[in-house]
């Protein structure tokens, strides 16, 4: 019987070609969207599940708020140096905490390179802790030592020529030697820890004396990990941990006029729903997986309406195969397997065009994802069970309606001719045609409003000149001599091409030290409030294009400028309860000694970050000492000279090290990333359901065109022309994709005003872009429907009224 059931169905995919192939191309585009985005989801829903204790295993986040605002659900990922300590030595319900810290500025020595890779210093605990499992080694030891280091199997393949590198001495920073402990496997894509090495943790104690477990309360940046004992309640534990700070640092806390306490962020949610940023690895968005998938289902759902659309108006031709097959004694039954066997047939023929589409798509959606997917990541248990049950799904929900509509039809009233469209069925599809526009039209009225929002950030006054500057990033980069900084300094100077030069720790789209604690004077006790801190010299103002509103800029003729002076902006003023005029004299101290001087100038509010945010408090102090940047601003030239002269110039000064570089512009604009990306997604998806509609509405007026053949005929022979007779045709899709749009209107105002509510710079929504959505909607639907009615309205009328 199944047998017979696909004979059948490839037989009749072969006599209606046209609806065949329109309908393998609808379904296989939503197929495609299906398997790419099954993929992604897959993918995001499995970071950091292959650790074996990963039900166990918590980040410690330190949160710091003022007693009037109260605390939040973020913190940062740096913790106290004590933290971790305490947590292991006085909570009972800990069975072992890790320590870890940034090394990369740890350069490996290689054939006369000094070669930056991802180094975290971690305790012994790190090995055990987590599923990072060694290919050599002993993981229990691995790194007790100091100056011992596990490397990943691609690092020994790079350091060692793929040979054996266990015990084997690397040499990092010129001086240190280093006992590769351990080969680790490469840690897969999917965990939220990314690095090439691991240097034992006692490396960072030698290295740095002043580190300890017990003081240091105001030392937030050692990252920690915290794995319970079985059985264990990590709510009660989370509730007893809460006021570690409070606690056991309450002077200092109160010095600095804030509160703090700790959270426990479970491993499996870091990825996608940190409540804190991540340096050692990426970071996902719960928000952009429900937008992805919720877009994916609509993108199916369009696809299985074609499938309907097409499949009833199909009926019309089908109407007397189905009379026939009911006299000959076909049950009801029978018939809609025969119909779903159909469906299911160009679901499977979907799929395998869909298959090849996807290949076809991989590189442009691993760019707009940032992923790395091949043809292999369909090849799991998880994936493939996915798609059959896609198949199976996509198969019943196209072909269930259409299988009942037709083996309903009444045999004798199909034979005798008198076979017409119910009420109800004409309504559903009409409702089917809304529903598909609507939500084209929302997603193509979401794109435009992103890429309006992005226009918008792009194309404001930033407050600062962000042309024409090269940034030279000397970070780690050891000078030929004691005097090389100076003199590279004076050498690009005096290049023709060069217009100003500032030596610097922060710029625009690159931050400083955020969070320092500064007590401005003339404020109740010790009112702490936290400021950006800027370390610049005097043609940082100049350079950048600021402008000072009053006082001055540091003048190195001053020494008081030099030792003790300071610029505000306007933001930070206002935060310490100045105006910009009177804060000119005032004082601010600093526990850290960063901010801490008298203020000489403000300057007027710049954005120092992307529009997304308001603009920072930020404090400026004259401090080269802790600069590592140079930004270089150049007259319009050939920037592949400069290039090539700087670089010249960096060997000569800062031989071995790599030259880093990269153009203010540049720097400034990648903030704005994520909505790039969310617009490019938009448009992916907004144009796959504008084409799956469009195909939708081609099968509607494909049924109503066979539907009203004789009324075409009777009409010319009454005198209608080909234009009334198009208009006529057209004026109900018109009608149908018009509601449409007013449907769509307040839905994609609505989801619109939310997402721009998270940015402090937002545009305003146009009216105008709702009505380009419609005009577009409209002139589309006008060229799909102008086609087939005005093939229609030529028919010679003789035909039309001999047609059945």
């Amino acid at each position: 019987m199944l047998n017979n059931y696909l004979k059948i169905a490839l037989r009749t995919l072969l006599r209606f070609k046209g609806f065949a192939i329109i309908n393998l191309f609808g379904l296989s585009l939503g197929l495609t969207a299906g398997v790419l985005i099954m993929i992604f989801v897959a993918d995001e829903l499995s970071f950091d599940k292959f650790h074996v204790n990963r039900g166990r295993i918590y980040r410690v986040l330190t949160q710091f708020y003022t007693p009037e605002n109260g605390a939040g659900d973020t913190g940062s990922e740096g913790n106290a140096w004590p933290v971790g300590d305490v947590l292991r030595r006085d909570f009972p319900e800990v069975e072992s905490v890790v320590y870890m810290r940034n090394a990369s500025f740890l350069l490996i020595n290689h054939d006369d390179k000094r070669l930056r890779q991802s180094i975290q210093f971690a305790s012994p605990e790190f090995l055990t802790m987590f599923t990072f499992p060694l290919v050599k080694g002993n993981p229990s030891t691995a790194l007790n030592d100091p100056y011992s280091i596990v490397i990943s199997e691609d690092m020994e393949k790079k350091f060692f020529n793929g040979q054996d590198a266990l015990n084997k001495t690397m040499t990092l920073n010129d001086t240190l030697h280093f006992v590769v402990s351990g080969v680790m496997k490469n840690i897969p894509s999917n965990s939220h820890i990314q690095l090439d090495m691991v240097a034992s943790f006692a490396t960072f104690e030698s290295m740095f004396p002043d580190f300890s477990y017990e003081d240091g309360w105001g030392n937030i940046n050692m990252r920690n990990y915290v794995m319970l004992k079985e059985g264990a309640d990590p709510k009660l534990f989370a509730a007893k941990a809460f006021n570690i700070y409070n606690d056991r640092a309450a002077d200092m806390l109160k010095d600095w006029g804030v509160k703090s306490n700790v959270i426990f962020e479970p491993l499996t949610e870091t990825y996608l729903q940190a409540r804190s940023s991540n340096s050692i690895g990426p970071l996902g968005s719960l928000d952009r997986l429900y937008l992805v998938s919720g877009i994916a289902v609509f993108v199916i759902i369009l696809a299985c309406i074609n499938f309907v659309n097409l499949a009833t108006a199909r009926s019309v031709y089908r109407a007397k195969e189905v009379g026939l097959r009911k006299v000959s004694g076909s049950s009801k039954a029978g018939l809609m397997r025969q119909f779903l066997t159909e469906s299911f047939v160009l679901t499977i023929l979907s799929f395998a065009i869909a298959m090849f589409l996807t290949w076809l798509s991989l590189p442009l959606f691993n760019e707009l994802m940032q992923k790395n997917y091949t043809l292999g990541s369909f090849f799991s248990v998880k994936i493939i069970a996915g798609l059959v049950l896609l198949l199976l799904l996509i198969g019943t929900l196209a072909g269930l309606y259409p299988a009942v509509v037709m083996s309903s039809m009444n045999a004798v009233e199909v034979l005798k001719g008198r076979m017409q469209s119910s009420g109800k069925g004409v309504q559903l599809r009409r409702t089917l045609v809304i529903f598909q526009f609507a939500i084209s039209s929302i997603l193509a009225t979401g794109t435009l409003i992103v890429l309006d929002q992005l226009d918008y950030m792009q194309k404001q006054k930033l407050g600062f000149d962000k042309d024409n500057i090269i940034v030279v990033n000397l970070a780690r980069a050891k000078p030929a001599h004691e005097d090389s900084r100076a003199v590279f300094k004076q050498q690009v100077e005096d290049l023709a091409i060069v217009d100003k030069i500032t030596f610097n720790n922060a710029l625009p789209g690159v931050p400083g030290w955020d969070g320092q604690v500064a007590y401005p004077e003339g404020r109740s006790g010790k009112d702490a409030v936290s400021v950006e801190y800027m370390a610049v010299d005097a043609e940082y103002v100049p350079t950048m294009g600021l402008e000072v509103l009053y006082g001055r800029n540091f003048d190195i003729r001053r020494t008081t400028d030099m030792d003790n002076g300071l610029v505000l902006n306007e933001t930070a003023a206002n935060l310490m309860g100045w105006s910009p005029e009177s804060a000119i004299g005032k004082k601010i101290e600093s526990p850290s000694g960063y901010p801490a001087g008298e203020v000489i100038g403000v300057v007027k509010d710049y954005h120092n970050a992307g529009l997304q945010q308001k603009i920072n408090p930020l404090v400026m102090d004259f401090n080269p000492n802790s600069s590592y940047m140079y930004a270089i601003r150049y007259k319009a030239a050939d920037t592949k000279q400069l290039i090539g002269t700087l670089q010249d110039l960096w060997k000569e000064h800062f031989p071995g090290y790599d030259f880093n570089y990269f153009f203010l512009d540049d720097k400034f604009n990648e903030q704005y990333k994520s909505e790039e990306k969310l617009a490019r997604v938009f448009a992916m998806f907004a144009t796959l359901t504008v084409v799956i509609a469009a195909i939708g509405l081609l099968g509607l007026v494909s049924f109503m065109v066979v539907a009203r053949t004789k009324e075409i005929g009777v009409r010319k022979v009454l005198g209608a022309g080909v234009f009334n007779i198009v208009r006529l045709l057209s004026k109900e899709f018109i009608i149908l994709v018009t509601i449409a749009n007013v449907v769509a209107i307040p839905v994609a105002w609505y989801f619109a005003n939310e997402w721009l509510s998270g940015f402090a710079f937002r545009m305003q929504i146009s009216p105008l872009l709702f009505v380009w959505t419609l005009a577009v909607a409209v002139g589309l639907t006008l060229i799909t429907v102008g086609y087939q009615t005005i093939r229609a309205a030529l028919v010679n009328p003789v035909n039309s009224l001999r047609y059945e």
